[in-house]
């Protein structure tokens, strides 16, 4: 199945939009594993950057991304939090199917959970939805998800 990632006209002068695209379409690229997880995904996500005033809507439709600069969609997931935090995930690994809040960035992302710089609205509701779009973003290889 052919990969669609498009990001709509009114988002691509929206950095976040770009980086996220390009972030996902080479995770896609360097770690064929993950076209199955982008596949099964059909959900919104909305994604603000309050430090940089920006929101991006991303919409997974099994096997099909949009990102748009909508910020008036219905997300099951709704990310908040500053632009290093939105990277910081990019940056958790998942361990048996889990985020790993266990090594100091993944201690990082949990800290920031708890004193509520990082809210993610819909988080337990959606907790797969969550996880397989943490997967996508990540930019870990295989190799160091299984190191201790």
């Amino acid at each position: 199945m052919q990969m669609l990632i498009t990001v709509q006209k009114e988002a691509i002068e929206i950095g976040l939009a770009t980086m996220l695209s390009d972030l996902i379409r080479q995770n896609l690229e360097q770690n064929p594993e993950k076209i199955k997880i982008f596949n099964s995904l059909k959900a919104r996500v909305l994604i603000e950057a309050h430090d940089i005033q920006t929101a991006v809507g991303l919409e997974f439709k099994q096997g099909r991304l949009t990102i748009s600069g909508d910020t008036v969609i219905q997300p099951n997931l709704h990310i908040i939090a500053d632009s290093a935090t939105v990277l910081d995930l990019c940056l958790l690994k998942i361990k048996f199917g889990l985020p790993y809040f266990f090594d100091a960035n993944g201690f990082k992302v949990l800290k920031k959970l708890i004193t509520r710089q990082l809210i993610i609205k819909g988080m337990l509701r959606h907790f797969s939805t969550l996880v397989k779009v943490t997967e996508l973003f990540s930019v870990i290889i295989p190799e160091e998800r299984s190191s201790p």
